[in-house]
């Protein structure tokens, strides 16, 4: 009997999941989605899809959206996303109901209503513009990273890319993406004015890359370190050589059969000699001084520069100033 029952359920599942797929052109296997579930996920979102579709008919707004986040936490389809977009336009909520149609539209390039969505959005954005600006936005690569505000209970705010209208404060976002390390940042956004936030995700278990960066880029100062112990040691042994070549060309010189051709040669090869040693001999401390002080400040620098929001994949963070129409625009940084 058990058995019967969970095929019922499967069998509604399925076609659950189909009409969710045909509903809004979203290429997926059903048959595979539903395979991937254990029982008693089957039995799960079958009740958070009823619950939703059934609050949404009777105008409890909220409560359908509270069953399609849950329902996108357990099967990310894109088409949850979409519900959740309507959801929140009849609540009000007209900066969350875009943020759910554009990662709707992200997800799914190629949908059916494309056309209507975008238009949905322009009208509501006419709304916001009348308002000043105040956003993050956050950027990680690869995108469709998951997006909390300040609590995960308090429900995804979509997926990467994605700008999150807010009211000026601090908050604290937390980004999530399976298979990589989650990041917890804490921002600050003035009034009227939008934070961009880019983050490289790490894969879960891999050294960062600033890390094993920093220890690449050690090379240059020890490199410089060692070219200038180096310099500073040859310098007695240059003088030497030069000191020995004058010798050499003072004993040519007082040589008794006097100023010959080959005597003439020997003595200007000394003399040559003599002048290179000597120049050698001068350059070589201060060639030494100057790689050692390089490779202090190199170093110096590196050791100052190493911020702990690089090991973490953060690229950059910035307010931008407010513009003529008192839109604020975040500094956009490099991955």
């Amino acid at each position: 009997m058990m058995f019967m029952k969970m095929r019922v359920c499967g069998a509604v599942l399925a076609a659950m999941v189909v009409w969710l797929c045909s509903a809004t052109a979203f290429a997926a296997d059903p048959d595979q989605i539903f395979d991937e579930l254990s029982e008693a996920e089957k039995v799960e979102l079958i009740e958070l899809i009823d619950a939703g579709s059934a609050a949404y008919d009777d105008g409890l707004f909220q409560q359908a959206a509270d069953s399609f986040h849950q329902a996108y936490e357990l099967v990310p389809l894109p088409d949850f996303l979409y519900r959740l977009g309507l959801a929140y336009e009849r609540l009000g909520e007209d900066a969350r109901a875009v943020e759910y149609y554009r990662s709707f539209l992200n997800q799914v390039p190629q949908a059916e209503e494309r056309g209507r969505i975008e238009s949905t959005i322009e009208v509501i954005e006419r709304r916001l513009a009348a308002r000043a600006k105040t956003a993050v936005e956050v950027i990680t690569r690869p995108e469709g990273a998951r997006v909390y505000v300040d609590s995960k209970e308090s429900g995804m705010r979509g997926v990467t890319p994605i700008d999150l209208n807010v009211e000026a404060g601090s908050y604290t976002l937390f980004i999530e993406l399976e298979g990589y390390e989650s990041v917890e940042e804490r921002v600050q956004v003035p009034e009227g004015q939008t934070v961009v936030l880019r983050l490289g995700l790490e894969p879960e278990g891999v050294v960062g890359p600033a890390e094993s960066s920093f220890m690449r880029s050690a090379w240059v100062p020890a490199s410089l370190a060692v070219a200038g112990v180096g310099a500073l040691a040859l310098m007695p042994v240059f003088r030497s050589q030069a000191e020995a070549a004058g010798r050499e060309s003072e004993e040519i010189r007082q040589r008794p059969e006097g100023r010959t051709a080959a005597n003439n040669a020997a003595k200007e090869a000394a003399d040559r000699r003599e002048a290179t040693y000597n120049g050698l001999a001068i350059a070589s401390p201060i060639i030494g001084a100057l790689a050692l002080t390089s490779a202090g400040a190199i170093l110096m620098w590196q050791l100052l520069s190493d911020d702990p929001a690089e090991e973490r994949g953060v690229s950059a963070m910035g307010v931008g100033p407010m513009g003529e129409d008192g839109m604020g625009v975040g500094i956009q940084g490099r991955f």
